[in-house]
């Protein structure tokens, strides 16, 4: 609204001194006509007395809005234009009948001049109206804009602090879950050491029982003895397993790189995973690809745990199919940069609704998986983190029914 106002008033002071110059030009017209006589002063005498009609009705539009409450004052500028014009024409009409004198005698007699200045007194105290309203509303703008500077430093400096108490207790709840986390994982690293302890020792106590060290055993006890045995290794393999995340989320599990053809620690886990497989009446099988590759395709990894890797990816896929399946590992150059391995199932697959979680800490499909599997639901976050590790990637193709094929990606590397 007020920039509205600002340039209705610019306006209309642009209207008053258009209407004072088409005042002046319609009088150097009539004064040039008459003293001369000559037909040229004619033209600029009518542009400027259409001039003046079109500037004048605008300006009393105008003039309207913005001062209904000077109406008298405004009527008496309409008559004195009415009665400039009206003079202007009767000079000009009394020089074309009469001639110079009688017309100069009418110029000086008529009141042209103290017309004039009637109306250049209406304009110049509209003007100064106008620019005294301009001025006004440019100290309220002024006024406003201060006001505006002031509620913006205000809201400034509040956010500012909102933001430091915010920012200030945002810092401590991070600390302390920073704490919180690392007392987690001294408590996790802690007790897993201290329960790998004597369980290392009663699966030694076990094995001894059962390989006949203490004497023959009854077959139910053998049979116990077998149970236990078994038990105490999968309890073992889940404290291996908890050390190993607790390491990798940590940063503390060490590698040893070497750069080595990726052929020959693909055939090594195969065998290294036959018994295992066997178990469960599943037969590992090469694919096709893997004998395509050259021999001299090297990565640089920590063999051991490129060992463990492929482990987790295998036992995963013998667990997850029926008897009698084959499980297929693979491995294919995807182009100049990057190597492939891979590892197919026929079980199954994956549930859509479990795809997302499936490199998740714990992470099963549902209760009966765990229970027809035995696992711990930390293999293939375990393998997720060893293979990023390694400046690899993982990921995995599968739909229900139709079996499952996770592959790991690594870097080229070139042997010494």
């Amino acid at each position: 609204a007020s920039d509205a106002a600002v340039n209705q008033r610019l306006e209309t002071i642009t209207l008053i001194q258009s209407l004072r110059s088409s005042l002046l030009d319609l009088e150097t017209g009539e004064r040039g006509y008459v003293i001369t006589g000559q037909a040229a002063y004619l033209l600029p005498y009518q542009q400027a007395r259409e001039q003046l009609a079109n500037k004048h009705e605008q300006l009393m539009q105008t003039l309207a809005l913005t001062h209904a409450e000077n109406a008298p004052s405004l009527e008496a500028f309409d008559t004195l234009i009415a009665r400039r014009v009206k003079i202007a024409e009767d000079n000009i009409a009394v020089r074309e009948s009469d001639g110079l004198e009688a017309a100069s005698l009418r110029l000086l007699a008529a009141g042209g001049r103290q017309t004039t200045d009637q109306l250049r007194s209406h304009l110049n105290t509209l003007e100064q109206s106008e620019r005294e309203r301009l001025r006004e509303l440019s100290q309220y703008a002024d006024r406003q804009a201060q006001k505006s500077r002031w509620m913006w430093g205000w809201g400034a400096a509040l956010i500012a602090l909102l933001l430091m108490v915010t920012g200030a207790s945002m810092v401590s709840k991070w600390r302390h879950r920073q704490r919180m986390v690392t007392m987690q994982q001294t408590f996790v690293s802690s007790v897993s050491h201290e329960l790998r302890t004597p369980l290392t020792a009663i699966c030694g106590a076990l094995g001894m029982l059962h390989s006949g060290y203490a004497g023959a055993l009854s077959q139910d006890a053998q049979r116990l003895i077998e149970v236990a045995h078994h038990n105490g290794k999968r309890l073992a393999h889940l404290i291996d397993d908890i050390l190993d995340i607790e390491k990798l989320e940590s940063g503390q599990l060490t590698f040893h790189w070497q750069v080595v053809a990726l052929k020959p620690l693909i055939v090594q886990s195969v065998e290294a995973n036959q018994p295992f497989a066997a178990s469960f009446s599943v037969s590992l099988t090469l694919g096709a690809a893997i004998e395509a590759l050259r021999g001299d395709e090297h990565v640089e990894v920590d063999p051991e745990r490129f060992a463990q890797v492929m482990a987790n990816l295998i036992s995963n896929a013998c667990k997850h199919s029926p008897p009698g399946a084959s499980v297929e590992i693979n491995a294919q150059s995807v182009d100049s940069s990057w190597l492939e391995v891979s590892v197919l199932d026929e079980g199954s697959g994956i549930p859509w609704s479990f795809q997302s979680r499936v490199f998740e800490r714990f992470a099963q499909a549902d209760g009966s998986d765990r229970r027809r599997t035995g696992g711990t639901g930390l293999g293939l976050a375990i393998t997720k983190g060893l293979v990023e590790e390694m400046r690899g990637s993982i990921g995995f193709r599968s739909a229900p029914s139709q079996g499952s094929c996770f592959y790991i990606r690594l870097p080229r590397a070139v042997a010494e």
